[in-house]
């Protein structure tokens, strides 16, 4: 039986950045062992998933002012289609979405092939949708994870609508926006190409970018061009 429960003990999250993380995600979306394991009890939690006492999934949340960025989530390759996804997901929004805005970035199917550790982007949209993700309408990378990793682009940026709010509007309410555009300056920080420029821009739009359903991310544009 699959059992869930957040930890901070660090053994167990190294463990779970070499045998489940690791494999599961390019090197340039990998937070480097050590700093991954000291984020937690500061900026960050994780939901274990066990069966028995053997970690078969986790999902990491990293703490944002007025947001909390889903960092992390998979399971074993060899538990997949057991629903430890849709578990981690249900436990992460019960724990912090009701309260903070739930941002999340995901591969763009239309760059990102299927990989047979890594995933499928389509399947994967269609989970997080079943959770009320929407993705927003920005040409979103994913800003560098380390000093030696390169930005990640083909990525979505998404915020999850646990009330139907965002949906009914097509867009983010004002408090909602104030936390997506003070989480794209953190990211960014000085940065200052063509690139991040055009990524600010988007948010800057007067009423923000529009929130769109997942299965419409082709209407997004991608970053680079």
């Amino acid at each position: 039986m699959i059992s869930y429960g957040t930890t901070l003990d660090g053994a167990l999250l190294r463990e779970v950045h070499r045998t489940l993380l690791a494999p599961s995600f390019r090197a340039s979306e990998l937070i480097p062992e050590d700093e991954f394991v000291a984020q937690f009890g500061r900026s960050a939690d994780a939901v274990i998933a066990r069966d028995g006492t053997s970690p078969v999934g986790v999902a990491v949340v990293e703490h944002l002012e007025g947001a909390v960025l889903l960092q992390y989530l998979v399971s074993a390759p060899q538990s997949r289609g057991l629903g430890i996804g849709s578990g981690l997901m249900s436990a992460v929004i019960e724990e912090w979405a009701t309260e903070s805005l739930l941002l999340a970035e995901f591969d763009r199917p239309d760059v990102q092939a299927p990989h047979p550790l890594q995933g499928d982007p389509v399947a994967r949209l269609r989970l997080y949708a079943r959770f009320g993700a929407l993705a927003l309408d920005l040409p979103y990378f994913q800003p560098p994870v380390a000093t030696s990793s390169p930005r990640e682009h083909g990525m979505l940026l998404a915020v999850f609508d646990v009330d139907g709010s965002i949906a009914a509007h097509g867009r983010l309410g004002s408090s909602q926006l104030v936390a997506v555009r003070r989480y794209l300056d953190e990211a960014l920080g000085e940065a200052d190409d063509p690139d991040a420029r055009r990524l600010r821009a988007a948010a800057a739009v007067a009423d923000g970018p529009r929130a769109l359903p997942l299965d419409r991310f082709a209407e997004i544009e991608r970053s680079p061009l």
